[in-house]
């Protein structure tokens, strides 16, 4: 990657920021950021500090604290140009290549000078993958080993766990994904991409699940979004048993609007669960809502998902009757926080609400029939921290509950697992 040219440091006469900017160009960013914040303090509140202070930040790679000084600066006409530039720099910095390229692009085009102009013009090459020289690696790939321990494996009623013992098991999980460019850039070409998903518990085999997926995408520009439309093809096991095999149309819509990224993503398929799951066959449609944005330190994810089934579902000897499509309704959000370069931290919720289009029908051991559509809401929450030991290589943990309510008692449960794992990115 090309070096990153931040711009230089201005001047100001207060005495604290005079030291200040001795500090930094001695390499001292932390004691330089000292210096300028008592300048703030001291009632001094120009342009120029609060450029000087996002430039510092920068340095520090405190990226979304730094884009609250350039946000700032844009409608000054002396600094707009500098402060779109630093923002464009701290979006790339922050992998979100979306929003840097949006900011490039308006300097690139209406920048004063024409040195800030060809910079711009660099850097968006560089973001497409034409620069000689700096062109990207056709390939991408990461992959994650982790073991930890679920409390509740099957996901019964707390009641029928007689022994609080029972039912929690230790697991190992390995994920793996990877992408590779056939042709064009990732904004306007073709690419392979996959996964493979498995989780093995230490007792409970038949709770063994593992997922492997691959498809096929076109990506480009429409309109100011960058689209994805692909198909895939997934397969499902469960105890080494295959559940589902699965046909699916991938659609995803995402674009920049100023500080904040907008996506829409859809994704129908269809899945055949065989002949000893055959109550799984049918319809599924998912579509999801997402925003983000930085917000103070964290980076802020907001989202909306919908989840219709339409299954064949599961009708027993003496005429019992299984749904298997609800229709889920989502809503949930995310932090991530960068505390350091090396230290990530983050946490999540999310409410679910669901609802199953057909009746259960189940016959008890006096013969009486009791009908009812099942109904359930499920909180599920989350926290994990990652420390990047190389810019390759990282360990992280992860700490999960999930708590499901529903209106038979049978279906209602909670449990809570947790998670040490290793992480490479090729």
């Amino acid at each position: 990657m090309a070096q990153l040219i931040l711009s230089p440091l201005a001047v100001t006469a207060g005495e604290s920021f005079n030291t200040g900017t001795e500090a930094f160009k001695q390499g001292k960013y932390k004691k330089a950021l000292k210096y300028f914040e008592v300048e703030v303090e001291s009632g001094n509140n120009s342009a120029k500090l609060r450029y000087n202070i996002g430039v510092t930040l920068m340095k520090l790679k405190r990226y979304s604290a730094a884009t609250i000084y350039f946000h700032g600066l844009l409608n000054d006409a002396k600094w707009r140009d500098l402060a779109r530039y630093n923002l464009a720099l701290a979006a790339e910095r922050d992998k979100r290549n979306l929003i840097a390229a949006k900011h490039y692009r308006i300097v690139r085009e209406g920048a004063a000078t024409e040195k800030l102009r060809n910079m711009a013009a660099h850097r968006l090459n560089y973001l497409a993958g034409d620069n000689r020289g700096e062109k990207e690696l056709p390939w991408l790939a990461t992959m994650s080993l982790s073991a930890g321990r679920d409390d509740n494996a099957f996901a019964l009623h707390n009641e029928i766990l007689s022994d609080s013992t029972i039912g929690a098991d230790n697991f190992a999980e390995l994920f793996a994904w990877g992408q590779y460019r056939l042709s064009g850039t990732k904004n306007n070409g073709w690419r392979v991409h996959g996964y493979g998903f498995g989780r093995k518990y230490e007792e409970y085999e038949n709770l063994d699940l593992a997922s492997v997926r691959t498809a096929l995408s076109r990506d480009r520009q429409w309109l100011g979004w960058n689209t994805e439309l692909g198909l895939a093809a997934e397969m499902v096991t469960l105890g080494g048993e295959p559940v589902s095999r699965q046909a699916l149309l991938l659609a995803k819509m995402a674009k920049a609007w100023g500080r904040s990224l907008v996506s829409f993503t859809f994704s129908p398929g269809y899945y055949s669960g065989g002949e000893e799951y055959a109550y799984l066959d049918g319809w599924r449609q998912r579509a999801e809502l997402s925003w983000q944005r930085p917000v103070f330190f964290t980076e802020t994810r907001l989202f909306y998902r919908y989840d219709d089934n339409d299954r064949e579902g599961q009708e027993k000897i003496g005429g019992d009757y299984y749904s298997y499509s609800p229709a889920r309704h989502a809503l949930g959000g995310n932090l991530d926080w960068k505390i350091s370069p090396k230290w990530h931290l983050s946490t999540g919720i999310e409410y679910r609400r669901s609802l199953y289009g057909e009746k259960n029908r189940i016959t008890d051991s006096q013969g009486n029939v009791d009908s009812y559509q099942r109904e359930s809401d499920r909180i599920r929450s989350w926290m994990g921290a990652k420390y990047r030991i190389t810019p390759n290589f990282s360990v992280s943990g992860k700490y999960q509950h999930i708590d499901n309510e529903e209106n038979r008692d049978v279906y209602t449960y909670d449990k809570s697992e947790f998670s040490l794992g290793i992480g490479y990115t090729f």
